[in-house]
């Protein structure tokens, strides 16, 4: 690897220092856009370890903008969200599952950022549904305890990662997957107790799982669905779906692994997966719009109370995962997503920046 970059930081494991050093190269100026790929793209395919994943993330998350957050009260934040990644071209599955969370009760944070991997990001589809997704860092809390949700725009709290923006889309645009599309789920400044995250590959659902660990979550899951050719990086009802679950912290990580079927649930299995697809931005937004005012029912419907569901039980709001369905199907029926849909909107144009 050429200069500024030295080869060693890719024969093992890059400790504390190395990975403040590299990322301060990602985003200055000394090193070339060329360099900063073809780094980025040598520690991928060598792979990167759990302890780099949070370690990039520590720093990044040291460099962000913080939101301000009653933490005290209210109850733990909640976050479910997906990697990206998995070319499935699904409807924004986590993004809907936030209001039905958050009609159940739960304080959802959600950080996200516009498509790179896809048409349609949850940015997008958020704005399309006439949510400002531009929000007063300060008054983040505010937006929270009025609609019981929040969206972070990455961003907007990350300005360090804005500024890599450009090589992220060159690479993307030629199938290249970096750090970069693993980082996301683990930079939300709200720092959430509780994480539900789909992960586009299943071979790195341990991985993944400790690092979120390291971070500090107090229970997360890392998942993948099978059933379709690759998977997603969502709960899934085209067939069974592999989880790894973390507790504990320091080096007193638990991980646990175990599989969902959605028959066991009572979901029946989506045989055709056309039926999840998404398009583009503003037709995920009239599907999404539909199903939480409950005009669209079917396959797509069925996986967002499921991965809602998931995430309410992981988040103890309930003490089994058929407890966390039984939640979510009420949350939906009796609107109070929807609720938490308008209310969102109400409040986010007014907390602007």
């Amino acid at each position: 690897m050429n200069a500024p970059f030295p080869d060693p930081w890719l024969k093992s494991s890059l400790g504390d220092g190395d990975i403040a050093c590299a990322i301060n190269l990602l985003v200055g100026t000394e090193a070339s856009q060329e360099q900063k790929g073809d780094f980025l793209i040598a520690l991928h395919q060598r792979g990167e370890t759990a302890e780099e994943l949070a370690g990039f993330a520590r720093v990044l998350l040291a460099r962000s903008v913080f939101p301000k957050i009653n933490r005290t009260e209210g109850g733990p934040l909640l976050e479910l969200c997906g990697t990206g990644g998995d070319r499935a071209g699904l409807l924004n599955i986590s993004t809907a599952a936030m209001f039905v969370a958050a009609g159940a009760g739960a304080r959802v944070v959600k950080h996200g950022n516009r498509a790179v991997s896809s048409q349609c990001g949850s940015a997008d589809v958020l704005e399309a549904l006439g949510i400002s997704i531009h929000l007063d860092p300060a008054r983040v809390g505010e937006v929270l305890d009025h609609a019981g949700c929040v969206f972070l725009l990455a961003s907007h709290f990350h300005p360090a990662i804005a500024t890599v923006a450009t090589l992220r889309r060159v690479l993307a645009a030629r199938g290249q997957m970096t750090i970069f599309n693993l980082l996301g789920p683990l930079l939300n400044p709200a720092r959430p107790d509780f994480q539900l995250t789909g992960i586009y590959r299943s071979e790195m659902l341990p991985l993944y799982a400790r690092a979120m660990g390291l971070l500090g979550r107090k229970v997360a899951w890392a998942v993948h669905g099978e059933g379709t050719e690759g998977g997603v990086d969502e709960l899934s009802i085209t067939g069974p779906s592999r989880v790894v679950a973390v507790s504990g912290k320091g080096e007193e990580l638990e991980l646990r692994e175990f599989t969902i079927a959605p028959k066991e649930l009572g979901f029946a299995t989506a045989t055709n997966p056309e039926l999840l697809r998404g398009g583009d931005v503003l037709a995920n937004a009239r599907r999404i719009e539909a199903i939480l005012s409950g005009s669209e029912t079917g396959a797509a419907r069925e996986m967002i109370l499921l991965n809602a569901g998931a995430a309410l039980h992981l988040a103890g709001l309930c003490e089994t995962l058929p407890e966390g369905m039984l939640l979510a199907r009420q949350s939906i029926e009796n609107g109070a997503e929807m609720r938490a849909l308008n209310r969102l909107r109400e409040i986010s144009g007014t907390v602007s920046v």
